[in-house]
């Protein structure tokens, strides 16, 4: 063989535009040149179907526009960067219309596609800002900085976090039923925790991420080693109990067949937002305190010693009973700051009384699938938002976390957003009868001669009824 090259030619028709390429790929480097030139084509194509598209938007804008030429693009795909020309029309109310840039869903000055600000967005919410701006630029081939990564964030982010308010709105102000999910759980495992981030610019200098987990169960990977099966998490910011049960409430009906569900078992710190979690799915509910909480507990106010281990077993066999008159005495032999943490352990647990003893001692014969919920919260929320000198604005911290919960869906194109219209609320008309009276009653009400007669309200009352 004595050339030092391969020709490659190229044909491809886009409608009924032909396009050809011709390229040397060189014996040194030839991974390089291939990769270079499979870009290249995309690029080639992608400008070729854009004009394409073009031509045949041209022939379904609506007959009151008016054509005022054309404008040259710059367009950053994933492809890389590619220049086209498209039409602009001026419509009825003046504006300027680029049917093009609409199909894709570009803004104006904007130069990302959907399809990048997906990719850095998803990019985003597993490393750094600027490490995931040097690696989208690697991808696209063109320079992007960490501003414009951040840009992408927020509205992917704001995006979904939108449109699953819309869909919370259809459903518990509009009344729109939700589909069942499809996933089978005759038993359910739900935890939640709560963990606080740093915030900057904002009024206030911490904000807690609330966080839950559900799931059918777990089964082993390894060796004291396990994963939960059908997990489905979510998570919130800044949020009261309300609209907390109420997002665990859809997003437990979208993902699971609640029809077959017989038992829930809750888990969880014992924080009254916790408790309460689970409480708008209205299923049979059984209360286990997380054992690791009990276990500190238990090692801050015992010591860590065979003495906090034998508390704790007793109580996740007979309860709180079995220890509270020992806990009691122990409290008033002690003194100064032990005693202060006998207290508040006794406490602690006196609140989560109804937690303490295991399932299998109360009679509910399931597998264990509790647990999960520490390791959950250190994987989804604190290795993205905390440590590394992290602190967030409130409006990119809720636009990450939206990120953090969709990341696998995005990178795969696998994401469908949730629409965003809202449908008008129908009120029910109220029929006016025409009511003959018969006999007509006089009489007193007792506001207007009690103490409160000249109070403004009162006396307004007054006004309306007998001064007309």
């Amino acid at each position: 063989m004595t050339d030092k090259a391969v020709s490659l030619s190229i044909h491809i028709k886009v409608a009924d535009v032909t396009m050809e390429m011709e390229e040397q790929i060189q014996r040194e480097e030839v991974e390089t040149s291939i990769r270079r030139l499979i870009c290249g084509i995309g690029q080639w194509v992608l400008g070729g179907v854009i004009q394409v598209l073009d031509d045949q938007l041209a022939q379904e804008v609506p007959p009151g526009w008016r054509n005022v030429g054309t404008e040259a693009r710059w367009l950053v795909s994933s492809l890389g960067t590619i220049r086209y020309r498209r039409r602009i029309y001026v419509d009825e109310q003046d504006q300027r219309r680029k049917p093009v840039d609409e199909l894709f869903g570009l803004q104006r000055y904007g130069r990302l596609s959907g399809r990048v600000k997906e990719i850095g967005a998803s990019l985003a919410s597993q490393t750094t800002y600027r490490l995931a701006a040097d690696q989208l630029s690697y991808l696209t081939g063109t320079e992007i900085g960490h501003s414009s990564l951040q840009r992408m964030v927020w509205a992917i982010g704001e995006r979904i976090e939108a449109g699953e308010e819309a869909q919370r709105r259809r459903v518990f102000e509009s009344g729109e039923e939700l589909e069942d999910g499809q996933v089978d759980a005759p038993v359910l495992y739900g935890e939640s925790d709560g963990v606080w981030i740093h915030l900057q610019r904002e009024a206030k200098r911490s904000a807690e991420v609330r966080l839950a987990v559900l799931s059918t169960g777990r089964s082993a990977v390894g060796k004291d080693r396990y994963r939960l099966e059908n997990k489905h998490w979510m998570t919130a910011l800044e949020v009261d109990g309300l609209a907390w049960q109420e997002q665990i409430l859809r997003e437990a009906h979208l993902t699971y067949d609640l029809k077959t569900t017989q038992v829930l078992i809750s888990g969880g710190d014992g924080n009254r937002w916790v408790r309460h979690s689970f409480d708008r799915l209205e299923l049979p509910q059984y209360f286990v305190l997380d054992r690791f909480h009990l276990q500190r507990a238990a090692r801050r106010a015992l010591g860590k010693g065979q003495k906090a281990t034998e508390v704790v077993a007793r109580m996740r066999l007979a309860g709180f009973p079995a220890v509270a008159e020992e806990l009691r005495e122990w409290i008033q032999k002690a003194e100064g700051k032990p005693r202060e943490q006998l207290l508040q352990f006794y406490q602690y647990v006196c609140h989560n009384r109804d937690g303490l003893v295991d399932l299998q001692y109360r009679g509910v014969l399931v597998e264990p699938g509790l647990g999960a919920i520490e390791g959950n919260v250190d994987k989804l929320v604190v290795h993205r938002m905390k440590g590394r000198g992290c602190s967030w604005r409130l409006r990119g911290a809720r636009a990450m976390l939206a990120l953090c919960r969709h990341t696998k869906e995005l990178l795969s194109q696998a994401y469908r957003y949730l629409p965003l219209a809202t449908p008008p609320r129908t009120y029910r008309e109220t029929q006016i009868l025409e009511v003959e009276y018969k006999q007509s009653f006089q009489g007193s009400m007792p506001i207007f001669s009690g103490p409160d007669q000249n109070k403004p309200w009162v006396r307004r009352l007054h006004q309306w009824i007998y001064g007309r």
